[in-house]
C-alpha cells in the first residue's frame, strides 16, 4: 500500500470511528468503499438462534470443499468448537447443508451459488427463485452472474438477501418467528424498500388508487398467477384493501377443485382483509362459479359477527397490525415519497400477512394487539395526520376496529347492490341485501359504512349534498340565532357527502358572529365533537378561513373552567385543521404557530412530556416542520427538565 493509500485508508478508519453503528455498518457492506479505501473484513454468520459464529470466509471455503466432492469438511466456530460440514441431497430438492457436532445440529441454506459447477448454480437459482417468487428482473440479473462464475463471498450475502425481500420468505420467518416465541417489530415489519414493492407492486406514479389498480394492480396479479396460480391468488388477496384492486384478480386460471380449496383456505385461516377480497372476486364469478356461494355467506358470517370490543376480536387484531405496520413504516420513512394511499396499500397487504401466520400459529389475539398497538402507535397518529395534507378525507381514527368492520359492511353492500341480479332467494341475499335484524345494514347502522376507507383520503366524495340537508346547513348557521347544535348538521355531513367552501365559510362566519362562543354548549363531549368536526370541515374543505377561526375557539375553550380540555386533544384539532393548507409551505408555518402557541401555552401534570413525545415522532415524520417548530420543541425541552 503507497503511502497515500496509507494515509487515506488511516483518515477513513478514524472517520468510522466518529459516526453512528449503522452507517459505518452500510458502509463497510459497501464492496466499493472498501476497496477504495483498504478496508478488509472478517465477517462472522450465524445461524438462527443457536448463538454459533462462525468466520464467513472459513465456512464458505468448507463449502466449496465439499461441492466440488469431499464427503466432509472440518471447520471451527469462533469458540473453537469443532464442527463436520456435510450435504443433505434429496431428489428434486434444493441441497441442504449441515453442520453436526457432537451437542448440535444445523441446517444450513443451499450454497449451491458457490459451486463450480454452472449447471448446479443455475438450478439452485430457478429453484429458489421458483420457491420466493423472485421477480423475473432479479432473476435475470443473477442467471447473468452465475452463468459465468461462482459468487464470492461478499455476493452471498446480496444474493440471499435479495431471496429474503420475498413476502413468501418473510411469511415464513413470520410464523417460525411467533411459533418460536421470538416475534419483534423489526421481524415483522422487513426494513426494505424493495420488500413492499414485491408485496404490492412498485409505484408507478399513480393519483390515486383507482388509477394504480388499473395499471400496476392489473399486471402485479398476473405475474402472481402466472408465479403459481393458487398461491398467487391468495397473496393477491393481501390486497384487497380497496374494490378497485379485487376486480382486477382473475380466478379463470384456477379449477374448480383449487378455488374451492382456496376459499376453504380463507374462511378458515385467512385473514380479515382477504375475507372480504374473497367476498368481493366471489360475488362476480358467482353466475359462473355457483359452488363458491356457501363459501360467500360463512364469509359474511365471519365478517358481521365478529365482536369488535371482544379479546378474541380479529378486527381488533388486524386494526393494531395496522397501526404497527403503518406507524413503524413511518418511523423508518420508508416510502416516505409516495402518496399516503401507497404506503398504506403496503402496510395493510402487510397486516393481513402478518394476521394470517397468526391465526395458523393460534396465539392469543388480545395480547399481541395491545403489543402492537403499543409499539408503533404514536408513529402511526402522527405521520396520518401529515397525510391529511394530502389526502385530507381520512384520519387516523377511521382506523379503529370499530371502524374496519363498518367500512367491511358498506363495501359488501355496494358489491351487493352492483350484483344484486345474480343473487338467489336464501340466507345471502338476505344479509346482504335485506333490512334484517341480522342483516347488515341494520347491524351497521346509517353513516359509518359511507366513510372513506384508508386508501380513499385524496378523492372527494362521491355523494353530492342532498338540497334537503344544504338548505338545512345554510339555516342553521345563517341568522343570529347560531348555537352549539347549528355545527351538528355539517359536522356529521363531512364524512359522507361532498362538503364545499361555501359552507365551511358559513361556519367561520357564524363563529366570528357568535363572538367564538358555542351557546347552550351541553357538556365537554359535544364541544370536542363540535370541534374536530370544524376541522374535518376545514381540512376536506381545504377552506384556510374556517381553520383560523377555528384556532381562536379552541384558544376560548382551551381552558374554561367547565368546558376546558387537554392540550393533546388541541393537538389533534390543530393537525386536523391544518390540512386546509395543501401547500407544504402554508401548513408548516400554520401547524408549526398552532403547536408553538400549545408549547407555550398552560401545561398541567404530564402535558408536557406527552406534548413533547408527540411532536417529536411529528418532526420525525416532517422535518421541514423543524423551521416552524424548533421553538416549540426547545420549550417543551425545558419544561420536561425543569
Amino acid at each position: 500500500m503507497t503511502n497515500t493509500a496509507y494515509e487515506r485508508a488511516a483518515m477513513a478508519h478514524a472517520a468510522l470511528e466518529f459516526i453512528p453503528p449503522l452507517i459505518r455498518k452500510s458502509l463497510l457492506n459497501e464492496q466499493s468503499f472498501r476497496e477504495a479505501y483498504g478496508f478488509q473484513t472478517e465477517a462472522r454468520i450465524a445461524f438462527g438462534s443457536s448463538g454459533v459464529l462462525f468466520q464467513r470466509s472459513k465456512l464458505f471455503d468448507a463449502v466449496r470443499n465439499v461441492l466440488a466432492g469431499d464427503v466432509q469438511a472440518e471447520l471451527t466456530d469462533t469458540e473453537d468448537q469443532k464442527w463436520n460440514l456435510t450435504i443433505d441431497a434429496r431428489e428434486n430438492k434444493l441441497l441442504f447443508f449441515v453442520l453436526s457436532s457432537d451437542q448440535q445440529r444445523l441446517v444450513l441454506p443451499d450454497f449451491s451459488v458457490l459451486s463450480s459447477d454452472t449447471s448446479m448454480r443455475i438450478r439452485s437459482l430457478e429453484e429458489s427463485a421458483s420457491d420466493v417468487n423472485l421477480p423475473l428482473s432479479a432473476q435475470e440479473k443473477w442467471r447473468c452472474i452465475l452463468g459465468e462464475r461462482a459468487l464470492e463471498d461478499d455476493e452471498v450475502d446480496t444474493f440471499q438477501s435479495d431471496i429474503y425481500d420475498t413476502p413468501v420468505y418473510v411469511a415464513r420467518t413470520i410464523r417460525s418467528g411467533i411459533t418460536a416465541g421470538e416475534s419483534s417489530v423489526s421481524s415483522l415489519v422487513p426494513n426494505s424498500r424493495r420488500y413492499y414493492e414485491r408485496l404490492v407492486g412498485v409505484y408507478d406514479g399513480s393519483s390515486s388508487i383507482l388509477d394504480y389498480a388499473v395499471s400496476i394492480g392489473r399486471e402485479f396479479f398476473k405475474q402472481l398467477t402466472a408465479w403459481r396460480p393458487y398461491e398467487g391468488f391468495l397473496f393477491s388477496l393481501l390486497l384487497s384493501s380497496h374494490q378497485a384492486l379485487t376486480v382486477e384478480i382473475n380466478t379463470d386460471h384456477l379449477i374448480d377443485e383449487e378455488l374451492e380449496k382456496a376459499f376453504h383456505y380463507i374462511e378458515k385461516h385467512g385473514d380479515m382483509l382477504s375475507r372480504l377480497g374473497a367476498f368481493e372476486v366471489g360475488l362476480r364469478i358467482l353466475p359462473d362459479r355457483p359452488e363458491v356461494e356457501p363459501f360467500l355467506l360463512r364469509l359474511v358470517h365471519l365478517i358481521r359477527d365478529d365482536d369488535v370490543e371482544g379479546k378474541a376480536s380479529e378486527f381488533r387484531l388486524i386494526s393494531a397490525l395496522f397501526v404497527l405496520v403503518d406507524g413503524e413504516l413511518a418511523r423508518l420513512r420508508i416510502l416516505a415519497e409516495e402518496p399516503p394511499f401507497y404506503r398504506r396499500l403496503a402496510s395493510l397487504a402487510q397486516a393481513a400477512l402478518i394476521h394470517r401466520q397468526i391465526i395458523e400459529c393460534g396465539i392469543d389475539y388480545d395480547q399481541f394487539s395491545k403489543w402492537a398497538l403499543s409499539n408503533r402507535g404514536e408513529h402511526f397518529y402522527m405521520q396520518s395526520f401529515v397525510d391529511m395534507r394530502i389526502e385530507p378525507r381520512w384520519s387516523p381514527d377511521l382506523a379503529a376496529a370499530p371502524q374496519l368492520q363498518a367500512d367491511f359492511f358498506g363495501r359488501m353492500m355496494i358489491a351487493g347492490n352492483f350484483f344484486r341480479a345474480d343473487f338467489g332467494e336464501g340466507g345471502l341475499r338476505d344479509t346482504v341485501l335485506g333490512d334484517g335484524e341480522q342483516s347488515l345494514s341494520i347491524r351497521s347502522g346509517f353513516a359509518r359504512p359511507y366513510f372513506p376507507g384508508a386508501l380513499e383520503g385524496a378523492d372527494d366524495s362521491p355523494n353530492t349534498l342532498p338540497d334537503d340537508l344544504a338548505h338545512i346547513i345554510e339555516e342553521q348557521l345563517v341568522g343570529d340565532g347560531v348555537e352549539a347544535a347549528s355545527f351538528i348538521a355539517l359536522v356529521n355531513s363531512a364524512m359522507i357527502f361532498r362538503i364545499t367552501s361555501e359552507h365551511a365559510e358559513l361556519a367561520a362566519k357564524a363563529l366570528r358572529l357568535a363572538n367564538y362562543t358555542l351557546a347552550n354548549l351541553k357538556d365537554k363531549f359535544q364541544l370536542i365533537g363540535i370541534l374536530n368536526g370544524l376541522a374535518t370541515v376545514a381540512a376536506i374543505s381545504r377552506n384556510s378561513e374556517l381553520a383560523d377561526e377555528l384556532r381562536i375557539l379552541v384558544r376560548r375553550y382551551r381552558r374554561d373552567s367547565q368546558f376546558g380540555f387537554s392540550v393533546e386533544v388541541a393537538m389533534r384539532i390543530s393537525l386536523v385543521a391544518s390540512a386546509s393548507r395543501k401547500d407544504i409551505i402554508e401548513w408548516r408555518e400554520f401547524a408549526g404557530d398552532w403547536l408553538t402557541e400549545l408549547a407555550f401555552g398552560e401545561l398541567k401534570g404530564s402535558e408536557g412530556e406527552d406534548l413533547h413525545f408527540r411532536l417529536s415522532a411529528l418532526l420525525h415524520s416532517v422535518p421541514e416542520l423543524w423551521v416552524s417548530c424548533a421553538r416549540a420543541d426547545a420549550a417543551l425541552k425545558a419544561w420536561c427538565y425543569r
